[in-house]
């Protein structure tokens, strides 16, 4: 016959009797299936959810919620328990349609099978037999009676049925007869000879979006069967297809499954049973209101199919063919290293999906942020780096500064790595006012800032020049000092540790994404106070405020075609305000004037205390964050200053720390500055 399923390596009537097993009314009527191992006994009913890692979706709340399934088959039991609330209200029983001259809704399945397909797609969580991989989807039955004669006109009504109701994934379990085609060989020619409505139909619902789940067959073939390869003599169908082989429950290839062969591009492996007789193990609903166990590749592609509304629910604004491209690129490889003739890209791996949103996967560009904070920070305060500024002429300084700071990881927060900053500064200035009271002047810098994370490989750089104005006043015992500026970094990113390859053929390959962006900041540091003089030590009481406001643009990453981020366009403000004290005892020696200082302070942190950048994902805006750094901060700073006044020359050595909840800091600074 020329239309056929893909139940078993028989047909679909003889697979009812000799594969599908018994069919009771209450679970535990009939020989125990094979169970899963995530000792969920819903979830556990059917081993293939435990095989691709439905759980890890499940438990991150990804259901296929909101998501709408086709299923293109022999119908549907929609009184079994399973389906209450989970069918459409556009279902289509084609051949009722057909003759009533009206769309007519799906009442029932004689056959059984698209209701077992059905249920591996989405049987309801309920507490009882079995649940579906994506158990929150909506489904939309198109039932056929699909046989010799009607396999062309059948399949021409659901695709485009289906098409026009806004439809995105259709499940096809399954096939064509090419015993009568030439060589045994259904090519090109015949299939347009034969079924030309169903593959006009089937490209056109390709052409607007429509990703169809094949099964490969149950021929024990070296190449996927005609449906199947479809983008082997239409390559535009690519985008839109899938073709799925059968694993036996040993994880091998089930001894019935067609290869992927031809259609090793856009093929995958997943759950099937081997299907000896007498040894069934596939578990699902069947009409009537009961269950059964079965085997075959028509019900390996039902479990990628809701694998696909798992997707779209994460993706809700990808495109189709894009998160077709997801479920290939996160499979896990087996069989021979990298994409083979038999599995494909591997198996299907929902725990791989969801993982492809894991925070640390985007956390290196709040990082990145963090650290370019740390830069504009260090401009600020090098001006007021040497002696405080008085009986001077006008000056040209220069001054170096090294910082390293890191941020703890964060478990709570989605598995936020640790995060290691450095940056390195040089920085020169000339005074243009002297007035005894008031020094000021302008500056420009360069940094080099460095980030990593220590449980991935990603890192970023940036390279920063910074102009900025600065000023120093003394009024009596009173002063205040500052330096405010423009900023602009190139930033470069670079990723090589991207969630959701685990096992994947990807990463073999060592995959990498990188990205470029340009980043415009303002930055201001302020710090007013009173000297007192103590007999043997002088001390300052002073209030400091310091922030910076990033402005960063939009781009997106090279190297990676589907798991790529786009960096979205926003700001990163931060700001710290609080007390600190200093003290001092300068002393001689020789020609040389000796100052030591002691800095103690503390700030709080204004709004969020983590960094946090606008990113996203195919499509699904996610932001990237830093570990929640803590409000509270407190600085200690030690310098010591050298100046020789006859020869104008200064020069000053310092370290300075701050520690917060989940950040410490470390800045070694040198400066230099000689009269002219």
């Amino acid at each position: 016959m020329l239309g056929k399923d893909y139940a078993s390596p028989v047909g679909r009537a003889s697979a009812l009797v000799l594969i599908l097993g018994s069919i009771l009314q209450t679970p535990p009527a009939f020989a125990e299936p094979l169970r899963g191992s995530t000792g969920d006994p819903e979830a556990d009913f059917n081993w293939g959810l435990s095989a691709v890692n439905a759980k890890k979706a499940h438990q991150a709340g990804f259901t296929g919620k909101g998501v709408r399934v086709g299923v293109f088959d022999s119908g549907l039991d929609i009184t079994h328990p399973e389906f209450s609330g989970r069918v459409g209200p556009d279902s289509l029983d084609i051949e009722a349609s057909l003759l009533a001259g009206k769309p007519i809704p799906v009442s029932g399945d004689e056959e059984g099978h698209g209701t077992f397909v059905s249920g591996i797609i989405a049987a309801n969580r309920d507490g009882q037999g079995t649940q579906g991989i994506a158990y929150g989807a909506s489904l939309v039955p198109l039932a056929g009676d699909i046989g010799p004669d009607t396999f062309n006109v059948q399949t021409y009504f659901a695709f485009t049925y289906f098409a026009s109701r806004g439809g995105e994934i259709v499940n096809a379990s399954l096939g064509v007869d090419e015993s009568d085609a030439p060589g045994g060989v259904a090519d090109r020619a015949y299939l347009e000879t034969q079924f030309p409505d169903a593959i006009s139909a089937v490209r056109e619902a390709a052409r607007v979006g429509v990703v169809t789940v094949w099964a490969a067959g149950n021929e024990a073939a070296d190449n996927a069967e005609a449906m199947a390869r479809l983008p082997y003599y239409y390559p535009e169908l690519e985008d839109t297809s899938l073709a799925v082989v059968a694993l036996a429950h040993s994880g091998g290839l089930a001894s019935y499954s067609s290869k992927c062969g031809v259609a090793t591009a856009w093929c995958l492996a997943a759950p099937g049973g081997e299907g000896d007789i007498g040894d069934p193990e596939g578990v699902s609903s069947v009409a009537s209101g009961g269950y059964m166990t079965a085997a075959g590749t028509s019900f390996a592609a039902p479990h990628v199919t809701g694998g696909l509304a798992i997707a779209r629910e994460i993706f809700p604004d990808a495109d189709m063919g894009d998160l077709r491209k997801l479920i290939l690129h996160t499979a896990v490889d087996i069989g021979e290293p990298g994409v083979d003739a038999t599995f494909g890209w591997g198996r299907l791996d929902l725990g791989n999906v969801v993982e492809t949103i894991a925070p640390y996967g985007r956390s290196i560009f709040a990082g990145a942020a963090f650290s370019r904070r740390l830069s504009m920070e260090q401009v600020a305060r090098l001006p007021s780096g040497p002696v405080a500024r008085s009986q001077r002429l006008r000056r040209l300084w220069a001054a170096g500064d090294l910082v390293f700071a890191g941020i703890d990881a964060d478990t709570d927060a989605g598995g936020l790595p640790q995060t290691k900053a450095r940056s390195r500064t040089l920085a020169a200035g000339l005074d243009l006012i002297e007035r005894g009271w008031l020094t000021a002047g302008l500056g420009l810098a360069y940094t080099n800032g460095a980030t990593s994370e220590k449980s991935t490989v990603n890192t970023a750089t940036a390279n920063g020049f910074h102009g900025f104005g600065y000023g120093d006043w003394a009024g009596g015992a009173w002063y205040a000092k500052g330096a405010a500026g423009v900023s602009y970094f190139r930033q470069e990113h670079e990723r090589r540790t991207i969630p959701g390859l685990a096992g994947t053929v990807l990463a073999l390959g060592g995959p990498e994404a990188r990205s470029s962006s340009d980043v415009w900041g303002v930055f201001a540091d302020a710090e007013a106070g009173r000297n007192f003089d103590l007999g043997l030590a002088g001390m300052a009481v002073f209030g400091r405020f310091t922030g910076a406001v990033q402005s960063y643009g939009a781009t997106s990453e090279s190297g990676l075609e589907v798991l790529g981020y786009d960096l979205l366009s926003g700001t990163v403000s931060s700001a710290q305000v609080g007390p600190g004290v200093r003290f001092s005892r300068p002393f001689t020696r020789g020609a040389w004037m000796v100052a030591p200082e002691l800095d103690l302070s503390y700030a709080r942190v204004l709004g969020s205390s983590d960094y946090a950048v606008r990113t996203a994902l195919l499509g699904r805006e996610m932001e990237a964050r830093t570990a929640a750094l803590g409000r509270d901060v407190f600085g200690v700073g030690a310098k010591l200053t050298f100046e020789q006044p006859e020869r104008g020359f200064t020069a000053s050595v310092g370290y300075s720390g701050s520690f917060r909840e989940r950040a410490t800091q470390h800045a070694v600074r040198l400066s230099l500055s000689v009269k002219f």
